[in-house]
């Protein structure tokens, strides 16, 4: 069980979520219910991204997300570096120095900022951060990319 800094109120709220997610009422989301969420989201999502994020999130592998596995998540979102972060970790990754970055310099950079996805779930968020289609990602994108 991992430990998690949150307020009573911000479990609860967070509580409120999970249930919302979970239809069936089992006290986990499966993988049905986690494409549902996601496409509720971005109705582009793909059956293979909600896999691939199940797969990620699903510490004990047992094909659902419990509500700690679901805190964990929103832990690594509310612990999103700040903007002057990004940009030195951008920096960093950025090994030619051409202001943007391919997809294994983001996928290290990713890495850097807590992001905990498969190099398959950062292959598809890469495809659509890529506004150019150029196959790399400049500083602009590489924020839209981590929701900043």
């Amino acid at each position: 069980m991992a430990e998690h800094q949150f307020s009573d109120e911000d479990l609860s709220k967070i509580r409120v979520v999970f249930d919302g997610f979970d239809v069936d009422g089992k006290g986990t989301i499966n993988e049905m219910e986690l494409q549902a969420a996601l496409t509720a989201l971005d109705p582009n999502t793909t059956p293979e991204f909600a896999e691939a994020v199940m797969k990620n999130l699903d510490d004990d592998h047992d094909g659902e997300l419990s509500f700690e596995e679901f805190l964990d998540m929103v832990k690594a979102v509310k612990t999103k570096p700040k903007e002057d972060s990004l940009l030195n970790v951008f920096k960093k990754h950025d090994a030619s120095g051409n202001g943007t970055l391919n997809a294994s310099e983001i996928k290290g950079a990713m890495r850097e900022t807590g992001v905990k996805l498969s190099d398959r779930a950062i292959d598809y968020l890469v495809k659509k951060a890529d506004t150019s289609g150029d196959g790399e990602v400049n500083y602009a994108e590489f924020c839209k990319l981590l929701g900043r």
